[in-house]
């Protein structure tokens, strides 16, 4: 691991007391990452970051939702990996400040449930759309509804871990329909 004091102030105390730590790690399904970490020694002021530093296969992951056990399925999303449950309307996508994360089926219902309670607190004139969601989640979650997670990354360094699991190579045309969730720089000649 490396550490450094960085000269620049905390964003919380602005202090000129912030520590950053840096270790590169190789973690199944992602493969070799660098995790970041800033400390304010002064205030504790804390932000970690993973960032991916390999590129494999993009990929698609198809798993169904029959019953209770298979809210117990692992599901590993890279800051690249977009997530579809069709039968909710719901996609969870990557953004610049998008985290990766290892959950489950039932984790990544939660998920959905949290965004869906801010949502209806923030606008409740969508109270019955959003009660609706929510009782097909009840449903999923007892195994009185069938559903799929579909899992897309065109970096390949997500996946569900299944046997149940259906998984395929992602064209061309659905690479380009997917959002990556990274900042990418581009030096460009003659500016």
């Amino acid at each position: 691991m490396v550490e450094t004091v960085v000269d620049s102030p905390c964003p919380v105390c602005g202090k000129k007391t912030l520590v950053y730590r840096a270790e590169e790690l190789d973690l199944p399904y992602f493969g070799k990452c660098l995790e970041t970490t800033m400390i304010c020694k002064n205030c504790g002021f804390r932000h970690a970051d993973v960032m991916m530093l390999e590129v494999h296969e993009p990929m698609l992951y198809e798993f169904t939702i029959h019953d209770e056990e298979d809210l117990n399925v692992k599901v590993i999303r890279s800051t690249s990996g977009t997530i579809e449950i069709p039968e909710l309307g719901a996609k969870i996508e990557p953004g610049p400040l998008s985290e990766a994360f290892i959950t489950t089926v039932e984790g990544v219902l939660n998920r959905i449930v949290n965004v869906l309670v801010q949502l209806m607190h923030d606008n409740p004139d969508m109270k019955d759309k959003i009660n609706e969601i929510l009782r097909k989640i009840g449903y999923i979650r007892h195994g009185k509804m069938v559903a799929k997670i579909i899992l897309k990354d065109p970096l390949g360094n997500s996946g569900i871990v299944s046997e149940k699991v259906r998984r395929r190579r992602l064209s061309e045309k659905e690479i380009k329909e997917l959002k990556l969730g990274e900042i990418i720089y581009e030096i460009r000649r003659g500016y």
